[in-house]
């Protein structure tokens, strides 16, 4: 139990530190609702109550249990994760911000629903997805979002 104390414990401070980052660099670039520094520093809200959440309940008493260590078949969807997120990353200024998440939300979709969720049922909610958070966060809150080479 001690342990699994002192995971949480250090949890908390990572998570606290890269909360005040974002607030400190959301801050330095703020101009105003929607511009620049905004997202950062709502992240940065939410990383620092989530830690101090997590520093807090620390100290408080939690039966610890052993995780078992995860299988091949999860190591794989792990791994696909990650290699989906870095293409995400190198790929988006190209392709931009609507094509390229519905691409990636598609895919990770299908990835974790392997099996029981389709490919065109991946591709469907990351239509949706992806033009609900582009309305939200370009059109209302007038956030940049690369547009790629379809200049949307």
């Amino acid at each position: 139990m001690e342990s699994r104390c002192r995971v949480d414990q250090i949890l908390g401070i990572i998570l606290m530190v890269l909360a005040l980052v974002c607030l400190v660099e959301g801050f330095l670039v703020w101009n105003g609702m929607g511009g620049t520094g905004f997202m950062p520093v709502i992240m940065g809200g939410v990383f620092a109550g989530l830690s101090l959440g997590l520093l807090i309940s620390w100290s408080g008493k939690r039966e610890s249990s052993n995780i078992p260590w995860p299988s091949r078949a999860v190591w794989i969807q792990i791994s696909f994760i990650f290699l989906a997120m870095v293409f995400y990353i190198l790929l988006l200024p190209w392709v931009g911000y609507l094509l390229g998440t519905t691409i990636l939300l598609g895919a990770l979709v299908w990835n974790m629903g392997r099996g029981r969720i389709s490919w065109k049922f991946g591709l469907i909610f990351g239509v949706v997805v992806s033009t609900i958070t582009y309305v939200v966060f370009k059109k209302w809150l007038n956030m940049p979002f690369p547009s790629g080479f379809f200049g949307i």
